[in-house]
């Protein structure tokens, strides 16, 4: 499956979200932890990025994200990622505040240097995690990232906040 395929089904699926509710727009920050492969090329990282909710009915929700993680070196390797997402949350007390799952599909481009070489993957990744939204603005997320690239898994642990405007 090519790039231009996937970031398709990707948008599409945000884009069914549009129609639906009206969005509320927000920035979110992490620390990433890498797990597998990555953690042989990376030290932990910070994440930036910025998101778009829609609320539904009964604790079921929809995030558009997109993140940029910025990896510590680990012995001269320098490893950054680029990501956009789309997560399917749900709240257990049927509204946006308090615990929450979450599951979802990102698209994610790693770019690998070193002094005098650098190298890009892209690949689909699987999202899971939880958090907890203090109220409509704030909350907490931990999101565990996992992607396959060229028979080497990226993943991280993410430990972050959101806040949504």
């Amino acid at each position: 499956m090519n790039i231009s395929f996937k970031i398709l089904i990707l948008g599409s699926a945000i884009s069914l979200t549009l129609a639906a509710q009206d969005a509320r727009f927000g920035v979110q920050g992490a620390l990433s932890l890498p797990a597998n492969d990555l953690a042989s090329n990376a030290d932990t990282g910070l994440q930036l990025g910025g998101h778009a909710r829609w609320a539904f009915n009964g604790g079921h929700g929809v995030m558009a994200r997109a993140d940029l993680t910025f990896y510590g070196r680990n012995q001269g390797v320098n490893v950054t990622d680029a990501a956009i997402a789309g997560d399917y949350t749900y709240h257990f007390a049927r509204r946006q505040e308090g615990p929450y799952l979450l599951g979802g599909l990102s698209l994610h481009s790693f770019r690998t240097s070193v002094p005098g070489y650098a190298q890009s993957d892209s690949g689909l990744g699987l999202d899971l995690g939880g958090g907890y939204d203090f109220d409509r603005n704030l909350g907490l997320q931990a999101r565990y990232t996992t992607n396959n690239l060229n028979d080497m898994v990226y993943s991280a642990l993410n430990l972050g906040v959101t806040y949504t405007f």
